[in-house]
């Protein structure tokens, strides 16, 4: 079972795309790691087994006998890089990732259970100050969702 991955950190990305992975994910993720693309145009960092087991639950969830399924599975799969985790504890997101999320020079390191999840900080800022909920809302939604606290 994987260790969990929770908090958010704020790092900078240099120009060689190097980015420090947060010392308490690292157990985690182990010494690779891969970096697949996420909704909301964010980054997602998975150790090598969680990503298998995301491969293989999304296999199992999509009809590849059509196209749209084929489609999703191509894109989820083929837009994810495997990477080492340096002696420094960095990791080098490809220049196609930092695009794809926005990434110029400062980022939020989130964790997300069983992955991490990589923002630009000013998009994860306007992201996150939005989608929080007051109090009243969020008891609704937690009961709406059914989750026992």
């Amino acid at each position: 079972m994987a260790l969990s991955m929770y908090g958010e950190f704020f790092h900078n990305i240099d120009a060689k795309g190097r980015l420090s992975v947060p010392s308490k994910f690292r157990d985690s993720l182990g010494s690779t790691v891969v970096i697949a693309q996420g909704p909301e145009r964010c980054l997602r960092m998975y150790s090598v087994d969680e990503w298998e087991k995301f491969v293989e639950s999304i296999g199992e969830q999509l009809d590849t006998s059509k196209p749209e399924g084929r489609m999703i599975y191509r894109q989820l799969t083929s837009q994810a890089s495997m990477c080492d985790i340096d002696a420094q504890g960095r990791i080098i997101v490809t220049p196609k990732h930092r695009e794809y999320a926005g990434i110029t020079k400062e980022v939020a390191v989130i964790g997300n259970g069983s992955k991490a999840e990589i923002w630009d900080r000013k998009k994860y800022d306007e992201m996150f100050g939005a989608a929080v909920f007051d109090d009243e809302t969020f008891s609704n939604k937690i009961a709406e969702f059914g989750v026992q606290l």
